[in-house]
């Protein structure tokens, strides 16, 4: 039996997710499910009326599983196809970005992932590391040399990982969101958050007759503004802290509920 699931949107290849399996492995017994190349922002999709090819593959001297599907397939298929009994801990990323506010949140792979696992009753984390976006554009992500500017952030999802897999999470909490600093240590202070709330702006370019996704950067946008709320996810990056955001599925509020029920009442 595993101790815990791996997966990630970017694909086995990608050096987030090798330098996770290769530092969680040696605390835990880890199974690891991914896509073969990058599944980025299609959140908690799952494929349909298409079948899906499950195959091992050797990834940084690890045996890993390659599924062609989203990484909330990676999920499914790991908990009820690929391993005997279910994990104690699905760990998903490191993702080769940020997953801060609920933009992001909303529509990552990575997060997707974690969200499937809690709905099927495992605890999990969603990882990632906030890169600048200068860094991004000049580094190669699947070359093995490049695998040293996570080795921190492995580091620190590990260490968060081997308290929480002992751990109820508690009631009203579903999943850990981990945003890492660019630069963090294991030693870097951490803050307990929650997401910001900011929209994409505009997510697609018009080319000729077609819209092109690009991608905004949004949390960077917001931290160099300099206008972030307390108690952020973005706002504890800004500062250089790790965030730690506990994220709960429940998608109606007890107020809410009893403000549309009068509103209804009122007006029906």
């Amino acid at each position: 039996m595993a101790d815990v699931l791996l997966t990630n949107d970017d694909g086995y290849k990608s050096v987030g997710f090798l330098s996770l399996l290769k530092e969680m492995s040696r605390q835990f017994s880890v199974a690891a499910v991914a896509p073969p190349g990058e599944r980025s922002w299609i959140g908690k999709s799952i494929t349909a009326r298409q079948a899906l090819e499950l195959k091992k593959v050797k990834a940084g001297g690890f045996d890993v599983f390659s599924l062609s599907g989203t990484p909330a397939d990676c999920v499914q298929v790991g908990l009820y196809g690929a391993l005997d009994k279910k994990p104690k801990l699905v760990v998903s990323g490191i993702n080769l970005s940020d997953n801060l506010g609920h933009a992001q949140t909303l529509s990552s792979g990575t997060v997707g992932a974690a969200m499937e696992a809690s709905l099927d009753g495992v605890k999990s984390i969603a990882a990632a590391l906030c890169i600048p976006p200068e860094i991004r554009a000049s580094t190669d992500f699947f070359d093995a040399k490049n695998s040293i500017i996570f080795e921190n952030a492995a580091k620190i999802t590990t260490k968060l990982a081997a308290i929480l897999v002992k751990k109820d999470f508690g009631a009203g909490v579903d999943l850990i969101s981990l945003n890492i600093p660019f630069g963090a240590t294991v030693d870097t202070p951490f803050a307990v958050t929650v997401p910001f709330r900011g929209s994409y702006g505009k997510l697609f370019q018009k080319r000729g007759d077609s819209f092109i996704h690009v991608n905004p950067y949004i949390a960077f946008r917001h931290m160099q503004s300099g206008h972030l709320q307390e108690g952020t996810d973005a706002k504890a990056v800004a500062e250089g802290k790790i965030s730690v955001a506990p994220l709960s599925l429940e998608l109606v509020s007890n107020d809410a509920l009893k403000r549309v029920e009068q509103l209804i009442i009122k007006s029906w």
